[in-house]
């Protein structure tokens, strides 16, 4: 039994056309939080700190809201989100808890299987070990062989995650399928993914006639004005990124990638980040007629341009960055879980949001890049809140202490 074969049915999810912004960016806000992991209450503080309104606000979290902190908040965040139904989108260990899930359901269709569960449940229970112990304990016994081969290679029965999956409700369950991997804003040319994307396959060189910011967009016969050209010619790239780069069609590398090494996804932090990978490719973007770039930049270019528009990403993850503001992509997971700070990038509408004595710390230094060299010299600190998201927009960062 693999981990694909437990998941059922994900490609119709993988990645969601979401455009809060089709009236303009005036009109209401989107907030994007990064990764939670359960730690409720400093949700509600920082939701408290961008003064949220359920009725007018788009909240997203961008993935990994369950697990490393407390069960109990684990629990209140996910009946947060489920009831509400938040707009999200999966992390890597969102997704454990939906296998889980989907583990034990098909378990308890096998003879047998429900008592096993139950049984060995009430054992971990009272057991005074280690789990990795009891378990490597119970395997070495020999006891019961036939159902602990059911469990899938890796993966452990009875950890954080396998106890979200256990006690949360079937309408829990379905709200937490219903999550794409990946969510598109067009109006603003934005990506939202927990872990990270590709704009061009690092196997092969990024002006490839392969790689889809390479070539020319087919315009459709619905657009002749210049105005809708633009618009559907980028709309159009921004979709092939999404399913022509292969490393952007496999939901483990959505979920999880950090960085490229030999041009393969890698989840450690070493090798080149991708989010180096992504600015680099969209300062390549000079447009579809040159006009990004006037006449003495392109003789000063030392390497190909790109018919394309760039396009941002925010995304979560990788704690161990930071907060990772680049122009053409954000990273807001700063490490809440960790006793750090949780982060919120607050778009659009015209409520001012005023800072709210929620803690004792005033605005954290921001390190903003400022994209113009490739080995972080260009990074320069700032005591600021406001960054530029997009063509010609502006986000505000707010973010609280943990717990």
């Amino acid at each position: 039994m693999t981990t694909s074969s437990l998941v059922t049915n994900p490609r119709p999810s993988f990645a969601t056309f979401l455009d809060p912004f089709s009236s303009g960016l005036s009109f209401r806000r989107v907030i994007l939080v990064g990764d939670i992991h359960g730690m409720y209450e400093s949700l509600q503080k920082l939701l408290y700190q961008v003064s949220y309104d359920p009725s007018s606000d788009v909240l997203i979290p961008v993935g990994d809201f369950l697990t490393r902190g407390p069960h109990v908040d684990s629990m209140r965040t996910l009946s947060f989100m489920a009831s509400n139904n938040i707009t999200a989108v999966r992390g890597n260990h969102d997704q454990k808890v939906i296998e889980w899930r989907a583990w034990i359901h098909w378990m308890k269709t096998q003879p047998e299987g429900s008592r096993w569960l139950e049984e060995t449940s009430a054992e971990w229970a009272a057991a005074d070990a280690k789990l990795e112990d009891w378990i490597d304990d119970k395997k070495r016994k020999n006891k019961d062989t036939e159902w602990w081969s059911k469990i899938p290679k890796g993966w452990k029965p009875f950890d954080a995650h396998y106890a979200i999956a256990q006690e949360m409700s079937e309408t829990q369950y379905a709200y937490l399928r219903s999550l794409p991997y990946i969510i598109h804003i067009p109006h603003t040319h934005a990506f939202i993914v927990h872990g990270g994307l590709l704009a061009s396959n690092p196997k092969h060189p990024y002006n490839d006639p392969r790689q889809p910011l390479a070539t020319m967009p087919r315009l459709p016969d619905c657009c002749e004005d210049r105005v809708n050209r633009t618009e559907t010619l980028r709309r159009i790239q921004e979709r092939e990124i999404l399913n022509e780069v292969p490393q952007n069609t496999i939901p483990w590398n959505i979920l999880n990638i950090r960085g490229i090494v030999d041009g393969e996804v890698t989840r450690d932090n070493d090798g080149k980040p991708w989010s180096k990978a992504w600015r680099q490719d969209m300062r390549h973007c000079a447009g579809f007629n040159g006009e990004l770039l006037d006449a003495s930049t392109i003789r000063k270019k030392k390497t190909k341009i790109l018919p394309c528009y760039p396009a941002t990403v925010v995304y979560g993850h990788a704690a161990g960055r930071g907060l990772d503001v680049k122009r053409w992509s954000i990273g807001l997971d700063t490490g809440c879980v960790y006793e750090r700070r949780l982060t919120a990038l607050v778009l659009g509408g015209k409520k001012t949001i005023k800072r709210r004595r929620v803690d004792d710390d005033d605005k954290e230094d921001i390190e903003i890049d400022t994209d113009d060299d490739d080995d972080g010299s260009g990074a320069i600190k700032v005591n600021a809140d406001q960054i530029k998201f997009g063509d010609s927009h502006y986000g505000q960062i707010v973010s609280v202490k943990c717990p």
